[in-house]
């Protein structure tokens, strides 16, 4: 039987980079805002290694991506011809999940405010 859910690693690596480029950011400082080494960042880049689901999460949350996004064509190219709104993105959620994601949102500021320097 075909494996229908085989990844590329350097498929996803690519997509670690580009979106990674896109918001102006190094190899290092994306490696220190995802808590793992920019030597290991660089060999996720490449294809050369894989991560942990935890990791992949992190990395997806500091680059404003989505697993889907990473590991998924279809999903890369959908977003990117969505309009992007936070307004559209809270719409369906529950007044939990609106304050889950608030919470998160406040999180990951608060790290990005203390990496500014």
């Amino acid at each position: 039987m075909e494996n229908f859910f085989k990844i590329d690693l350097k498929v996803v690596g690519a997509r670690i980079r580009s979106a990674r480029r896109e918001l102006g950011l190094t190899q290092e400082k994306a490696a220190e805002l995802s808590f793992i080494t920019g030597q290991f960042w660089s060999l996720l880049e490449s294809g050369r290694e894989r991560a942990s689901i935890n990791t992949y999460l992190q990395i997806a949350a500091i680059l404003g991506l989505t697993l889907d996004d990473l590991f998924y064509d279809d999903a890369m190219a959908l977003r990117v011809h969505k309009s992007f709104s936070y307004e559209g993105l809270l719409a369906d959620c529950s007044d939990y999940e609106k304050a889950i994601l608030s919470e998160s949102l406040f999180a990951l500021k608060t790290i990005l405010e203390r990496n500014r320097s």
